[in-house]
């Protein structure tokens, strides 16, 4: 069985996946994935071509790259045009390695157009993602409600039948395996 969990920035994916994986599932996160492709020359030449300004003396700075896509959508388009297809590539590689149960954590993961059994939409509140944002990343809430805003509006056009999970709880990252399971096994 494949669980494919997405949601917004700071909504609690990793946390729902990790979740999962207790119950044995192998978690792919394609956050990991878009960071080691990152360091791919291949990529690096094509986000330096697109991206000149998110380059310090030839080194991508991912601190200026996420700026930039913060700040306009169409730049943010380059970029998952530019990532995208490698990212689903080593999704791809990955399931086809492994056997059993796996769960992909991605915040826009039905845009990857993969083969899920079934989707799990996590949420959280506007002021719990910014918490987390913040937490996690030390970004600028501006940035941050710009990507939220961002991927929301894409989110909001997935026409597919999914459960979904509400993960406000910033205190604690607790959620019921029964809850869980009710929203795989369902």
């Amino acid at each position: 069985m494949i669980i494919g969990v997405y949601g917004t920035i700071g909504a609690g994916k990793t946390t729902i996946s990790n979740s999962i994986k207790k119950l044995k599932f192998k978690v792919i996160n394609a956050d990991k994935i878009s960071k080691e492709i990152l360091n791919s020359r291949d990529i690096q030449k094509q986000l330096k071509n697109a991206f000149p300004n998110a380059f310090v003396n030839d080194v991508l700075d991912r601190s200026k790259l996420r700026k930039i896509i913060s700040e306009n959508e169409n730049s943010l388009n380059k970029l998952n045009s530019i990532v995208w297809p490698e990212i689903k590539n080593q999704i791809l590689l990955i399931i086809q390695t492994n056997s059993g149960n796996i769960v992909i954590d991605a915040a826009l993961l039905p845009e990857l157009n993969l083969e899920v059994d079934k989707y799990i939409r996590v949420k959280a509140n506007l002021l719990t993602t910014l918490w987390r944002v913040k937490k996690r990343d030390k970004k600028p809430f501006k940035e941050t409600y710009s990507i939220y805003k961002q991927q929301k509006q894409r989110i909001k056009k997935y026409k597919i039948d999914n459960q979904v999970i509400i993960n406000n709880n910033i205190w604690t990252k607790s959620i019921t395996y029964k809850q869980l399971h009710k929203k795989i096994f369902k």
